[in-house]
């Protein structure tokens, strides 16, 4: 009998950083896995590591900004291929500290949900975009939870 390779998940956190209206996105890099797409603000997991605090790192490495992590958004798990897998959490935030710089990423930009889905938007981002744009569309629009 032949044993199937296991897929591997990798564990992500991804910061929904509201201000007012408008949600902060990054750009990929133009080279690499993803080129150019764009995205919510995050990586990978360290072993051990918790969400909030990995999220913290996370945007500090990238983008030089602290932030106040809220509560869970949405959760997925997106399969690249039969053995890669991501499993992606995404957090409300706000930056309470700092002002964007492109460390890692090729471009940041605040844009209204809406206006999310003219970008060529990371494929497990897309899920979070749509959800985004239902909440804007409410009375009141964004209201992102923090505890």
């Amino acid at each position: 009998m032949v044993e199937t390779p296991q897929p591997t998940t990798t564990l992500v956190v991804a910061a929904v950083c509201v201000d007012g209206p408008r949600v902060l996105l990054t750009q990929r890099p133009p080279t690499g896995r993803f080129a150019n797409q764009w995205e919510f603000p995050g990586g990978k997991l360290h072993w051990n590591e918790a969400p909030e605090a990995g999220l913290q790192r996370e945007l500090n490495e990238e983008l030089g900004v602290q932030i106040a992590v809220g509560s869970p958004l949405h959760i997925i798990h997106y399969a690249v291929d039969a053995r890669q897998a991501f499993a992606v959490m995404f957090y409300w935030a706000r930056i309470t500290g700092g002002a964007p710089a492109l460390r890692g990423v090729q471009a940041a930009c605040w844009v209204r949900p809406e206006d999310m889905t003219a970008l060529d938007i990371l494929a497990p981002n897309r899920p979070v975009v749509a959800r985004l744009c239902q909440l804007a569309a409410r009375p009141g629009g964004l209201c992102p939870q923090f505890d």
